[in-house]
């Protein structure tokens, strides 16, 4: 079983950097990705991704993306059931960034960046 996305896009919105109730970070955007088709009308539809970045990513969001940047993320799906006020369960479905790949000015980078600091961690 395979849990994995790898979106290509412009950031939709400012990116701001939230504390949780626990105390964890995180920060929420909208990747606008065009379908490399013509729709009915002729024109190139675009799709609009609510993506989370947690902790580390979310830093990393706040130095280096802002709205109208370019970007790749890479992540998984997370669903969760959530109890609303009227009792009903509703399952919800989140898009959680883990890896930041763009380039810019300074040429292509990756976060988290690939060491063997990283691989002897695992």
């Amino acid at each position: 079983m395979y849990n994995y996305f790898f979106l290509v896009g412009r950031v939709c919105n400012d990116i701001e950097l939230k504390v949780v109730g626990d105390g964890k970070k995180v920060v929420n955007l909208f990747l606008a990705t065009t379908r490399d088709f013509k729709n009915m009308d002729g024109t190139y539809s675009t799709d609009f991704f609510p993506i989370a970045l947690w902790e580390f990513m979310a830093e990393v969001a706040v130095d280096i993306l802002k709205k109208g940047s370019i970007v790749g993320i890479k992540g998984r799906l997370a669903s969760k059931k959530e109890t609303l006020a009227s009792g009903a369960v509703i399952t919800t479905t989140e898009l959680v960034g883990e890896k930041i790949v763009f380039s810019g000015d300074n040429g292509y980078r990756a976060y988290p960046e690939e060491t063997d600091e990283l691989e002897e961690e695992k």
